[in-house]
């Protein structure tokens, strides 16, 4: 029977050289956690700032341009943040491009359709977590600073801001034909 070694184990039975492996390795281990002291000694903050990449993003520098009084409420929605988004959108899009006819492409108001209720749906999933999350958020170091924990907007601001969000995405699923909304809804009635 076969035993499987751990890498260090298997390390130490090679003859030659092994031990300048095992100090590559211990070398390795040394520079990660000389690394990972210097990010723990970074304030949040400026984590989320870098980002990883060479700057912001596009969507962190249209919410960064929008007027003062607008911010808060972009931040609410995580507008700065667009994966979440992507992520509701891109099934859709690949949904509607294989119901195109073949050799046609997708029709452009499903899509807008579409990304706007991805976009009203998603930040009305992030008004609602912030809301219940409050108390928990303020105490978090990568949640202290969202809009409703920070202050910026009050429960009801944002519970009116949620209705909003609400109410604009039942106005996109309204836009879609009667016989969309009635066929999606067989799948439920089994």
């Amino acid at each position: 029977m076969l035993r499987c070694l751990a890498p260090r184990q298997l390390l130490s039975t090679l003859p030659l050289a092994s031990w300048r492996v095992t100090a590559a390795v211990a070398t390795r281990e040394r520079e990660r956690q000389q690394l990972l002291q210097q990010l723990r000694a970074l304030p949040a903050a400026q984590l989320r700032r870098s980002g990883g990449g060479s700057g912001p993003s596009a969507a962190a520098t249209l919410v960064g341009t929008a007027p003062r009084a607008l911010q808060p409420y972009l931040r609410l929605m995580r507008l700065d943040k667009p994966i979440g988004t992507w992520l509701l959108y891109l099934p859709c899009t690949w949904s509607i491009g294989l119901a195109a006819e073949p050799g046609c492409l997708p029709d452009i108001s499903m899509l807008t359709l579409f990304g706007t209720g991805a976009i009203l749906m998603r930040g009305a999933g992030c008004t609602i977590n912030d809301m219940w999350d409050k108390d928990i958020d303020r105490k978090v170091a990568r949640t202290e600073n969202r809009p409703i924990a920070a202050g910026e907007i009050s429960r009801s601001q944002a519970f009116v801001f949620l209705g909003g969000q609400l109410s604009l995405a039942l106005a996109v699923l309204l836009c879609l034909n009667y016989y969309r909304l009635i066929n999606s809804n067989k799948c439920f009635q089994r």
